[in-house]
This record gives C-alpha cells, structure tokens and sequence, in this order.
C-alpha cells in the first residue's frame, strides 16, 4: 500500500447491544469480530463490524460513571473515532512532530504498529495504523468472514465537526503528505475523503459517514446509527479511472 486509507469508523454507545441490533436492522451487519480482555482493559466492550473491506466499530463503556461514560451520557450516543491505514507510520510521527504534534498512543499491536491522536489537533480521536501485510486488517482472518448483507459497500468518507475546520484539516493534510480543498475543506485521499465543517453549537468529532450504495436507486438514503449519518452514494470514481 503506497497511500493512506480511510478503513474504519468507530462509534459510541451507551447500550451495545441495542446499537448491534440496529446495526444488524438497517446495515445487514453479521456477527462482529470482539477482543474482550483488551478492550476491557481500556474500560469498553465493542464488537468491530465488517462491510467489505472496511469496518465499523461500535463501542461501550463498562462503567457508566467512567470519564466514558459520562462523556455518552453528556453528549448521547454519537461518533468517537475515525481509523486510517498508512503505509509508513513513523513518518507520520516524524512528520507531526515537525509541526507540534504528537500521539498520545504509539506502540504495537498483534504485529502491527498503531497510533491514536487527540480531538484537539485532529477534531476527532483519531488512529493511524501500519498494517502488515497491508491488504489485511485487525483481527484477520475472522473479521473478514461476516461480510454486511445490507444497502452499504464500503466507506467512502466521513465528516468531521470541528471548531475550527482549517486548521484540522492543515494538520490531517501535512502529516498524511496531502492536499487539503480550501474552498470546501476536504482532505481527497485517493480512494476516500474525509471532510471538516464548523461544529458551531453542534455536536463535534466523527458526524457522518458515507457508504457506496449498492443499489443506485437508493444513493441518497440516510440511515441514523448511534447518532452518526450514513448516507448511502454512488461509487465514485478512483484515482487513475475515468471519469
């Protein structure tokens, strides 16, 4: 993999369960992918679920009077984090580091090496992983084999509610080596965007997230989960295909 990849979305809940259920309702989601141990270890349980070749994880704090709880119960069910596959994550440190950045989580997991940034210099939580070999994910092979049966393929973008959209976006575009729209604040990946728009009064972080739909009749079709938008798109073109 020579580019980075907008792979996964994670979202926040109060009740896992019922978030499953309609994940299952209105996505065709099969049976998820869990680490117990590990994320109980964080203070969730989650279950990651897959598309295609992309996932979405849905999360839970244990203690509802942990500071993740009272943020669910504060704010509502909403998005938490937005996880992008690099070909060369060191770089990326490097290249943060350059401009007054730094993780707050950099390590390795299972083989691969993973980071995690704060809201605050990329609107959301953030992880940008290096996975090897690269057409794999986390918890291959079993997350691949309960692919979604629903309306949605893959993820195409995400949007992302920030107090300030610019400055986000500078940061996401010099520390991924890309450009940044400044007319519409859109970081253009080669097969995906991620978006930024003004939080204002509203909710900020992970807001929307766009699938291909499936069906082209239903381009257009917005489907509410943990109080995140999924609109369903055309497949858009990629990079190097014709228009």
């Amino acid at each position: 993999m020579s580019h980075p990849r907008l792979r996964q979305v994670v979202l926040i809940t109060a009740d896992l369960d019922s978030a499953l259920t309609r994940a299952r309702d209105v996505l065709g989601f099969g049976t998820g992918v869990r680490d117990e141990a590990e994320m109980a270890k964080l203070g969730f349980e989650h279950e990651v679920l897959t598309l295609a070749d992309t996932f979405v994880e849905i999360v839970a704090p244990l203690d509802p009077e942990s500071s993740f709880g009272q943020l669910v119960r504060r704010n509502g069910d909403g998005g938490y984090m937005a996880v992008v596959q690099v070909p060369d994550l060191q770089g990326v440190v490097d290249t943060a580091a350059a401009i007054g950045v730094t993780p707050v989580i950099h390590q390795d997991y299972e083989g691969h090496r993973i980071s995690q940034w704060h809201p605050k210099h990329l609107g959301t939580l953030a992880e940008l992983d290096q996975i090897e070999p690269a057409e794999t994910w986390h918890f291959a092979p079993a997350v691949f084999e309960n692919k979604a049966q629903g309306p949605g393929g893959d993820i195409v973008a995400c949007t992302i509610a920030t107090p300030d959209p610019q400055q986000v976006a500078g940061n996401w575009a010099t520390m991924l080596g890309l450009d940044v729209g400044e007319a519409d604040i859109v970081l253009r990946l080669p097969g995906e965007e991620i978006r930024f728009v003004a939080s204002g009064d509203g909710p900020r972080g992970l807001v929307a997230v766009d699938l291909v739909a499936l069906d082209p009749a239903r381009a257009g079709e917005v489907i509410e989960l943990c109080g995140v938008r999924f609109t369903l798109v055309p497949a858009p073109t990629r990079q190097g295909e014709d228009a």
